[in-house]
């Protein structure tokens, strides 16, 4: 057997004193965890469990020298063959069984379980219990109706986009000497709620590491910034602190180090919350640090991560706020354009057109762009003949869904996509609306 494949047999298997439940989100925190003794009560009980080859291995990811598996073509089958059978003896997966009688392509895909072979090094016995949990935490999260589909922003509602658009959590365009991508986390108001924040999270790592061959292989690097007061923060939300970092253990996501900083001692307390709710392989690679911003840094550089890379200004606010909305918009663009068009959209996206009357949908970013390209053309549709004109129209329609836009009508509770033909109809209307207000041919 390839000794990637021996995961179930080394000092880091997974034992019986292990918890093997899918059920991570819905686990209560232990009574008294957000009491700081009982939280570092609980930190010591997970550290006696790590070998002398646990706490070595994670001193070599920590500073970014750790080796990963080899990949060969027959190292990649006879993983997947063996994660079948790891899976196949897992007998607590109610969400999994679900997923995979919905769409047995979906939970059985290749490309899928290799993303969470890879987090796990090619442990088959660790990486199925990852996949059992990814689809518990998606069923908890999203609904049974989401579960063999990749999230993408058309599926948050609006108390996730908030999140989303905050900035407090999002994967940098930036890496750390040993090439793992950085996972940059600052104080999370207290007015978000716990699932919004959770489902946000969920989008930003699956997004990142579905397809991502490279990054997948690497894992990331978390610097959990901490700057001011805990108070009116998620530092007064144990409930959160608790299931944050619980949502990594569903994910194909592997983290090599967690950097906790903080400038401000009200956070001590609150951080051996989030330390207590971490398994005892990541626990061993979290560092925490107290001390002025400089001293931060510092110790962020010494650990090979550029701190010109941290998105914060001198007052240790978000710096690149405008950048992360922009680079939101454009990926929810290519979401639209990669995956099929989804049934019902939670919140409308800058690009698409609104049907509706009245300021807030005149308002819209997208309404007013398709009021410029109607304008553009008033004049050689006037000018046209009927079919010509339908051409127009067809034409105009075309140049927005191009770009990812979708023309939307107001449900219940959420936005449904309508047909070209109505669609067609919103941009002749337009037309019709210049020439009611005398705009010259």
């Amino acid at each position: 057997m390839n000794q990637h494949l021996k995961g179930s047999e080394d000092n880091d298997k997974v034992t019986d004193d292990d918890d093997k439940s899918p059920n991570i989100l819905t686990k209560q925190m232990p009574p008294n965890a957000s009491d700081p003794k009982v939280a570092d009560s609980l930190i010591a009980t997970q550290m006696a469990k790590l070998s002398v080859a646990d706490r070595e291995k994670a001193y070599m990811d920590v500073h970014g020298i750790s080796e990963d598996a080899q990949e060969t073509p027959e190292l990649i089958q006879e993983s997947l063959v063996l994660l079948q059978l790891e899976i196949d003896m897992l007998s607590d997966k109610k969400a999994y069984i679900i997923a995979d009688r919905l769409d047995p392509n979906y939970t059985q895909d290749g490309d899928f379980r290799l993303a969470f072979l890879r987090c796990e090094r090619f442990d088959c016995q660790k990486a199925a219990l990852r996949i059992i949990r990814h689809f518990q935490t998606k069923l908890d999260l999203f609904g049974e109706d989401k579960l063999t589909m990749d999230i993408t922003q058309d599926d948050l509602d609006t108390d996730d986009m908030d999140v989303l658009y905050s900035a407090n959590g999002r994967f940098l365009n930036a890496y750390d000497s040993g090439g793992r991508i950085i996972n940059f986390i600052t104080r999370v108001p207290k007015l978000f709620k716990t699932d919004a924040v959770l489902r946000k999270g969920f989008y930003n790592i699956m997004t990142l590491f579905r397809d991502n061959a490279e990054v997948q292989r690497r894992g990331a690097v978390s610097v959990c910034w901490s700057a001011g007061s805990a108070k009116g923060t998620s530092g007064d939300s144990p409930d959160l602190n608790w299931k944050l970092p619980k949502l990594h253990e569903g994910s194909p996501m592997r983290i090599s180090a967690i950097h906790l900083c903080f400038t401000d001692d009200t956070w001590r307390d609150k951080l051996a919350i989030v330390r207590a709710s971490l398994n005892k392989q990541t626990l061993v690679r979290a560092r925490l640090i107290h001390g002025t911003m400089q001293d931060c840094m510092q110790h962020l550089r010494r650990h090979g991560i550029d701190p010109a890379c941290i998105p914060l200004n001198e007052h240790g606010e978000i710096s690149d706020h405008l950048e992360h909305c922009n680079q939101l918009e454009q990926q929810r663009m290519h979401e639209r354009l990669k995956y099929p068009m989804r049934h019902t959209i939670g919140v409308p996206a800058a690009h698409d057109v609104l049907l509706g009357k009245g300021t807030p949908f005149q308002n819209h970013w997208g309404n007013k762009n398709l009021r410029h390209m109607v304008l553009d053309r008033y004049k050689e549709y006037e000018k046209a003949k009927k079919g010509i004109k339908k051409a127009i129209a067809c034409e105009i329609v075309d140049s927005i869904r191009g770009t990812g836009g979708l023309f939307l009508k107001q449900g219940e509770k959420e936005w449904v996509p309508v047909s070209d033909e109505v669609a067609m109809t919103k941009v002749s209307a337009g037309f019709r609306t210049l020439r009611l207000k005398g705009v010259a041919k």
